[in-house]
């Protein structure tokens, strides 16, 4: 189980703890993310803050979402395109 705590806004620790677990190898790239009510469970927030944390991810190209399947890790060969 994660948790969140620090000064800096909810939203802004999970895309930190997102990009922690992508730069690791626990979400390799073409992996699917767990869902935002996973990931709110998971620390305790609400879904929107996942939702808005995800927003920020997709923003910068390091994840993208399919409708209807999920948000998942960019491929290598598309990151930086």
């Amino acid at each position: 189980m994660g948790s969140l705590d620090g000064i800096e806004p909810l939203r802004d620790q999970l895309v930190a703890v997102v990009r922690k677990r992508i730069a690791s190898g626990e979400y390799p790239p073409g992996s699917k993310l767990p869902t935002a009510r996973e990931l709110a469970e998971e620390f305790g927030i609400s879904s929107r803050t996942v939702t808005d944390a995800f927003a920020i991810l997709r923003e910068a190209g390091e994840v993208v979402g399919v409708r209807g399947r999920g948000v998942f890790v960019r491929p290598e060969e598309h990151k930086d395109s």
